[in-house]
């Protein structure tokens, strides 16, 4: 699933592409993906708009138009954005399409539609009503250390809680981890103040190295475990096996030697 790296790329994306160009049409092909609202509405909510800024928190993304409302992409697993001209350049499976006046499209993509289109009156209601977490990039050493305080359970469910921060999910928290030497089954309350510390310096060097290289893991420097997340792979470090373990019945991938119980 898409996580904070990815949702960033696709925001650059966005930004680079389809802003501040008029809407001539909406074309919503699979309204299955619609949350809340009737494709005709949808359609006139937009047609003739255009979207002014991008606004993302988390793993969800806000397209701002010039009323001041928002178009919510949520992406599931197989989400992405195609921005074209020419229809033999559409993507595979186009869910809404947005049509410019300029001749150029930008399409919602997502094979398996386990995303989620929507219009928003207000991003930050929207968040507190969702339940969620600062975004991993906007916390500072000392508010992630408040956060940290207190909670319970193991140091990989607790970073891919969403109401405790934004933004990270199973592949980034295993990374993060693999950084930090420290084992993903580490309880929260065990950690000493000195991991603390490198798990926040973590959190960002990863997060924005990924960004940096498009969330491209074949471009990821040489000593990142995302390019080796398989049984048996080998460690870029110590040149150790790597495991996959399950935790609340989600897989990890770690290195036993680089990250001790």
């Amino acid at each position: 699933m898409p996580e904070l790296p990815d949702l960033e790329v696709f925001r650059r994306y966005f930004d680079s592409t389809a802003l501040h160009q008029k809407i001539r049409e909406v074309r919503i092909l699979e309204d299955r993906l619609l949350e809340d609202i009737a494709p005709s509405r949808f359609r006139k909510r937009i047609t003739e708009k255009s979207f002014e800024s991008t606004h993302r928190h988390g793993k969800y993304l806000f397209a701002v138009l010039d009323d001041g409302s928002a178009v919510l992409l949520h992406f599931g697993m197989t989400g992405f954005l195609s921005y074209y001209k020419e229809s033999t350049d559409e993507s595979r499976h186009p869910r809404v399409i947005f049509d410019f006046d300029n001749g150029y499209h930008l399409a919602y993509d997502n094979q398996r539609m386990l995303g989620e289109v929507e219009i928003i009156e207000d991003a930050g209601d929207y968040l507190r009503r969702q339940g969620l977490g600062e975004d991993a990039l906007d916390l500072t050493s000392s508010r992630f250390k408040s956060l940290v305080s207190g909670r319970r359970g193991s140091v990989k469910t607790t970073l891919m809680n969403q109401s405790f921060i934004a933004g990270i999910g199973n592949i980034y928290s295993d990374e993060i981890l693999f950084q930090s030497g420290i084992h993903p089954k580490t309880k929260v309350q065990d950690l000493e103040e000195n991991q603390i510390r490198t798990l926040f310096r973590q959190i960002q060097k990863v997060l924005t190295t990924a960004i940096d290289k498009k969330a491209d893991p074949n471009e990821f420097p040489d000593d990142f475990l995302i390019p080796h997340r398989g049984e048996d792979d080998i460690c870029p470090k110590c040149g150790g096996r790597i495991e996959k373990i399950k935790i609340n019945n989600r897989g990890a991938y770690l290195c036993p030697k680089c990250q001790k119980k």
